[in-house]
């Protein structure tokens, strides 16, 4: 896409900061192309949790062909996605 913003792994996509004061800066991690930012998150940032398979994006990062294919072989798979989840769901809900 003409115009489009080039990404590498390590290109900030957002910075997060939390109620307790933590900051953390969310990267790439992917390199291509930056096709949309998700600026729902920042009217309601809950529906990273709520609807992380569909709403709750970031950011929508178009790869290169070539990476395509390493880029999907080291991601997560659902079940393995949803374990993340409930984990960091309960460290939270368990420190309240």
């Amino acid at each position: 896409m003409e115009g489009a913003q080039i990404l590498t792994e390590l290109s900030p996509l957002c910075k997060i900061y939390c109620s307790d004061g933590e900051e953390y800066t969310m990267s790439s991690c992917v390199r291509g192309e930056l096709m949309e930012v998700n600026e729902s998150l920042l009217h309601k940032p809950s529906i990273l949790q709520e609807k992380p398979s569909t709403e709750g994006y970031t950011a929508v990062v178009l790869p290169t062909f070539e990476e395509s294919k390493s880029i999907t072989e080291g991601l997560l798979k659902q079940k393995q996605y949803e374990e993340v989840v409930v984990k960091r769901i309960n460290a939270t809900t368990a420190t309240s």
